[in-house]
């Protein structure tokens, strides 16, 4: 096999893979003699039938033909990957299929690839970033906070409730709906039941339903989870026009300040000058580090890709595409810009894994995993699909920490408040955050500060 990569404009490289005639025919040969292995034929022993038998038998010879090609195709793949000096993020073979004419001839194959690699010169530490202040939470907030969750909390309905109860945020409203699904003409209509401000709940459907009461209708643009047309199709998702009836609103009794106190240290005692409003004041300043943190990290990704010129690869941004689309993403909430700016920045977070290197904990792993297992569901008793969860996880934990790791080497006007000596991460215990653990953290519990990025595996158009 002679296999040539030459330069092509920005990340794509041609390619040309030869093989000849000598070479086609001992694959073909070679996949003979397995075929003809367990093959039973009048006159000779098995294991013993000869090559002509096959020969002669032109459906046979397609059947072993169509196997070699598969062979040659996962064989130029693996060889593309490993003598590219770049990595490979896409390929694109020339359709081919093996004739018995190649036998003589040899096979040509052509195609096109993408790859990524950090450019000379990359820069990625000292970034400077927009001033920062610390967050602060008011006392207002809190008893809005704790309102909030001792509603949440609730177990069991208010009893006489009026009629006319204008819904509010944590009530439990029964609707009907109906829209058309625009891709078959059909009406749809069903009853739900939702809690209001659900994060599960589209926030638009939310807002929709509060102030509303028992017997009101309106229309508006909602989200809906459409099946697919056939069994076992994928489904979508997609905002229309639809019809909400409201058919009644239960509100749940508030929790207790101390039964809430207790649900929120998991029914252990507080420790000396612990109280609920300590606890909550905490977690709403988590929330706020949470946010500013995501809102730096979003702001690095910006200032990275403008200091470094790196080629797109368009062909893996449209792979990215193929893939939100088959899982029931409609065009319309694609938004192809984006999508080219987190794939380079996924790229750029897997080069950096190595150079840095970064070794994410066990329990960081485990958290990616069952994040991972929330958006696309359980594999259940697929080895197979366990596996390919397994690599997306330890990819996933290993690009946060990278990022994290980045985001502690940028520098801003209050990146002492945050980072640095009893900063803020320091108090709220998030020693992890940027910090290659060593080996006795590994298996010690990583505080878990979600980022809104939708990471994915790097992977091969085969």
């Amino acid at each position: 096999m002679d296999l040539k990569i030459e330069p092509d404009e920005g990340a794509k490289r041609k390619f040309q893979v030869i093989y000849t005639g000598d070479e086609v025919r001992t694959r073909v040969d070679r996949m003979v003699r397995e075929a003809l292995k367990d093959v039973k034929v009048p006159g000779y022993r098995t294991g013993h039938v000869p090559a002509s038998y096959a020969r002669t038998r032109p459906p046979l010879m397609a059947s072993i033909h169509e196997d070699v090609t598969r062979n040659i195709h996962a064989e130029i793949i693996e060889a593309l990957v490993k003598k590219s000096e770049e990595v490979v993020v896409f390929l694109d073979p020339e359709d081919f299929s093996l004739t018995p004419e190649h036998e003589k001839t040899g096979l040509s194959v052509s195609g096109k690839l993408e790859v990524f690699s950090l450019p000379q010169g990359f820069v990625y530490e000292k970034i400077a970033l927009s001033p920062e202040s610390v967050p602060s939470v008011d006392k207002d907030e809190v008893e809005k906070t704790i309102d909030l969750l001792a509603r949440r909390g609730a177990t069991q309905f208010v009893t006489g409730l009026p009629e006319d109860t204008s819904a509010e945020e944590s009530d439990v409203v029964d609707f009907t709906f109906s829209f058309v699904d625009p891709t078959t003409g059909l009406s749809r209509d069903g009853r739900q039941s939702i809690t209001v401000g659900d994060p599960a709940v589209p926030e638009v459907l939310t807002r929709s339903l509060i102030g509303k009461k028992a017997g009101e209708s309106f229309t508006g643009k909602i989200p809906f989870s459409i099946p697919g047309e056939k069994k076992g199709a994928p489904g979508r998702t997609e905002t229309l026009e639809a019809t909400i009836g409201v058919l009644s609103v239960r509100r749940m009794k508030p929790l207790t300040h101390e039964e809430l106190l207790s649900a929120m240290l998991g029914g252990k005692e507080p420790s000396e000058g612990e109280t609920l409003e300590s606890l909550v004041e905490k977690r709403l300043v988590e929330q706020k580090v949470t946010e500013t943190l995501n809102r730096k990290t979003e702001e690095l990704v910006v200032e990275v890709l403008s200091r470094n010129a790196i080629p797109v690869p368009e062909g893996r941004v449209d792979l990215e595409i193929d893939r939100m689309k088959r899982a029931g993403i409609s065009d319309t909430e694609i938004d192809r810009e984006r999508i080219k700016r987190d794939t380079v920045w996924w790229f750029i977070l897997d080069s950096l894994s190595e150079k840095i290197p970064v070794n994410p904990g066990i329990q960081r792993v485990e958290q990616e995993f069952f994040a991972l297992v929330q958006r696309a569901g359980s594999p259940g008793k697929d080895e197979a699909k366990r596996r390919e969860y397994i690599e997306q996880a330890m990819t996933s934990a290993r690009r946060r920490l990278t990022e994290e790791y980045l985001l502690r080497k940028s520098t801003f006007s209050g990146w002492e408040d945050f980072f640095g000596p009893k900063g803020l991460l320091e108090t709220l215990g998030w020693s992890s955050f940027g910090v290659l653990p060593s080996p006795q953290e590994q298996a010690a519990h990583d505080h878990d500060h979600d980022h809104d990025h939708d990471h994915d595996h790097k992977g091969h158009r085969h």
